[in-house]
């Protein structure tokens, strides 16, 4: 194999250019792919209920990016598995590929149960909202897995005072969030 050069630098012969580029797009492909994949597994809130179908969709894009985060990385541990190249180098990447399978498998894993769990409704005054936890007068804390687009309409009223109701994961992710008495 002839060795490349690379802005007046010699790649050595055993760096596969040609197969790190297949799987780069291969892992591009599946993070945009895990990030508009749809419900696959039964939510554990009920879905007749708005406010509780609100969680489900939130959650949901919880498990979605937790997915997309699996895409990213399992195409070099196949990478590592199939194609031979440097020795060293292959075992490097094998060995950081396999971490971040793991671990990213163990957080998709995470969020999965928690999109499967019945969510727990919690009520309270709300205490402050800082970024995306919001602190209850009791004490609790948890944190807002709301869209961007939520979270800005819902801030005109989210606010230290303010009655809510809360959808909760088993986490502590809020997936739903509504004025007191309002449904919604």
């Amino acid at each position: 194999m002839a060795s490349v050069r690379i802005s007046g630098r010699l790649v050595p012969a055993d760096v596969r250019l040609g197969q790190m580029a297949v799987t780069l797009v291969v892992s591009i492909a599946l993070f945009l792919l895990a990030l508009h994949v749809p419900s696959f597994m039964a939510a554990g809130a009920d879905i007749s209920d708005s406010a509780q179908r609100d969680y489900a969709a939130n959650i949901w894009q919880e498990t979605q990016t937790s997915l997309a985060m699996v895409a990213v990385v399992l195409p070099w541990l196949v990478y590592a598995l199939l194609w031979q190249g440097a020795p060293w180098g292959r075992r490097i990447l094998l060995v950081i590929a396999t971490a971040g399978v793991v671990l990213t498998t163990w957080f998709a894993l995470l969020s999965a149960q928690s999109y499967a769990a019945l969510p727990q409704q919690v009520s309270g005054v709300v205490d402050r909202v800082e970024g995306r936890v919001i602190a209850l007068r009791d004490g609790a804390s948890y944190y807002l897995v709301l869209s961007d687009r939520e979270l800005n309409t819902d801030r005109s009223w989210l606010r230290a005072g303010a009655s809510v109701t809360l959808w909760v994961s088993p986490r502590g992710h809020v997936g739903s969030v509504s004025a007191l008495g309002t449904g919604q």
